[in-house]
């Protein structure tokens, strides 16, 4: 005689909700092998065990109901096998999103990390930067929203390659502007690509690696006295500025309310004059 199981047993054996038995029975998935005529109420037996298992773990493995009642119905090894083949194709696309999901997440708690070790502020410093691909626009931004309304066509274009969040937007000032004291207009709005990308676009360009001066400030770039620092430092080391400065919040109101955590970088790539 066939063991009997209620579906709250049912439920309780393969750790599903009772409401996901009832839809499979609803939909001809996956039905009890007797109903009592009299009380409603469902029966499984131990012989649909395996069907249940197998509902489950194509389930698992993110095969559609639809797909998964086809092969209940009919499929042959063959069959079975190509559609096995087809969702271990998706599943590997996912965790390959994941992959880059995870490295980009891994990418901000490091530079986050770094941030917080930054205790000198003010006060320049030469260092070599390795080149950084971006997505850079060029024009005369003087506003607020100026930048957003840029950043919004960016996001369209480009957030399923990176996301624009804090700390990877930049802007970029002429050094004309900065000895004007014009610290009101930039010339250029850029966003920082994973290390990793792999993409081709207009758009799409690379920050040249070499001697980079940097300040940090707590503030969000617009001291003139950084900027005349920076420019006074790379005179004394006989350097000269061979690009425009690139401003950029690594920490701002959104991640910190504290303002002693903030963290503004200012940088410009330079040379050795000649001699």
């Amino acid at each position: 005689m066939q063991n009997k199981f209620t579906i709250g047993q049912m439920a309780k054996l393969y750790h599903i909700p009772v409401k996901t038995l009832r839809y499979y029975d609803e939909i001809g998935l996956f039905q009890p092998f007797e109903v009592d005529k009299q009380t409603g109420y469902r029966y499984y037996c131990s012989e649909q065990f395996q069907v249940l298992d197998t509902i489950w773990y194509l389930r698992t493995m993110g095969v559609p109901l639809k797909e998964i009642k086809k092969k209940v119905e009919h499929s042959t090894v063959d069959e079975f096998i190509e559609t096995l083949m087809e969702y271990e194709k998706i599943n590997t696309e996912k965790m390959n999103e994941l992959r880059n999901m995870n490295e980009k997440l891994q990418a901000k708690i490091k530079e986050l990390r770094q941030a917080k070790r930054i205790n000198t502020v003010h006060k320049p410093t030469l260092s070599f930067i390795p080149e950084r691909k971006v997505i850079e626009v060029k024009g005369q931004f003087q506003s607020l929203n100026d930048i957003e309304d840029v950043l919004r066509k960016l996001k369209k274009k480009f957030n399923h390659i990176t996301p624009v969040m804090v700390g990877k937007v930049g802007l970029t000032l002429s050094v004309d502007r900065v000895k004007d004291g014009d610290l009101n207009e930039f010339e250029g709005v850029y966003i920082l690509l994973e290390e990793n990308t792999d993409v081709t676009h207009d758009l799409i360009v690379t920050f040249s690696k070499g001697s980079y001066v940097t300040i940090y400030t707590r503030d969000e770039g617009r001291n003139q006295t950084d900027y005349d620092r920076i420019l006074s430092y790379i005179e004394e080391t006989g350097y000269e500025p061979c690009g425009p400065f690139l401003l950029r919040q690594i920490v701002d109101s959104f991640i910190s309310h504290q303002e002693k955590e903030r963290l503004t970088e200012i940088r410009i790539p330079v040379m050795k004059k000649d001699r």
